[in-house]
């Protein structure tokens, strides 16, 4: 697999290089540094947060360096088309995003949904985490979304938070009143599949009702958690409303999560 990390030369790009060391991936993979710069003045800068971003790396990966220049959301998405990236990487920090700065509009939603490919956004980085949150769903995203996501989260320490929410309607209230609701099943496997990727720590089923989005920011909020795993996109023979459904979604938890966020 190859990663894309991108730069700006900003402080809070090295957060992503910090959240691909932590998670730990194996040693074989390629990782591509792209500087981004809308001036030819901010190569030493660009620069500087390359060599900054190799020493966080350490010596375990294999490291390339390149340099576009132009509007970040444009290049980015430009290198990631002419290339095949497994993911791709940017920093953004408190309320300052880096690549992503709120001025240029809803870069985010742009960038998440032109790549088709997984989004890391890294935002307060811990020393180590401790609370990871995956969410989960009845579909073949979901599926997904715990193979790969599980994957690579299997190489950390932290508890792992697994969570379904169920939409407040009159069937969710018939569902709880059975001896066996087929959402504990859904869990269930769901924390098998994770399982099966090589995640060995402690697994927490989590279900919630309510709006999805507000459940999430509430257990998120709660819970404590670091990193937020969560899928998007669409999936060839499903329904392309319920994937617009599925990437409005996603698009509300990128903006509005205070912690790091990964997008399968």
């Amino acid at each position: 697999m190859e990663i894309l990390i991108c730069t700006d030369g900003s402080n809070s790009s090295i957060q992503s290089a910090d959240l691909v060391s932590k998670l730990g991936f194996p040693a074989a993979t390629r990782i591509v540094t792209l500087g981004v710069s809308e001036s030819r003045n901010d190569v030493e800068k660009l620069t500087a947060s390359m060599n900054l971003i190799d020493k966080k790396l350490g010596s375990t990966y294999l490291i390339n360096r390149k340099i576009r220049y132009g509007n970040p959301i444009k290049e980015i998405l430009a290198e990631a088309i002419e290339f095949s990236y497994g993911l791709v990487a940017v920093g953004g920090g408190g309320n300052q995003l880096g690549l992503l700065n709120p001025q240029l509009g809803s870069t985010t939603s742009k960038l998440a949904r032109k790549l088709h490919t997984h989004f890391l956004i890294a935002r307060n980085i811990p020393i180590q985490f401790g609370k990871i949150l995956v969410c989960t769903g009845a579909d073949a995203p979901a599926s997904e979304t715990m193979r790969l996501g599980g994957e690579w989260i299997s190489k950390t320490v932290a508890q792992i938070g697994l969570l379904h929410v169920i939409p407040t309607s009159k069937e969710g209230a018939e569902i709880r009143n059975e001896t066996k609701p087929p959402y504990d099943l859904l869990l269930e496997r769901a924390g098998q599949q994770l399982r099966d990727t090589g995640v060995k720590n402690e697994i927490v089923p989590r279900i919630r009702q309510g709006l999805v989005v507000d459940e999430v920011l509430k257990e998120l909020s709660e819970g404590g958690y670091e990193l937020l795993v969560v899928g998007s996109h669409y999936q060839p023979g499903q329904d392309p409303w319920q994937g617009t459904l599925l990437d409005d979604v996603t698009d509300q938890l990128l903006n509005r999560s205070a912690c790091s966020v990964l997008i399968i």
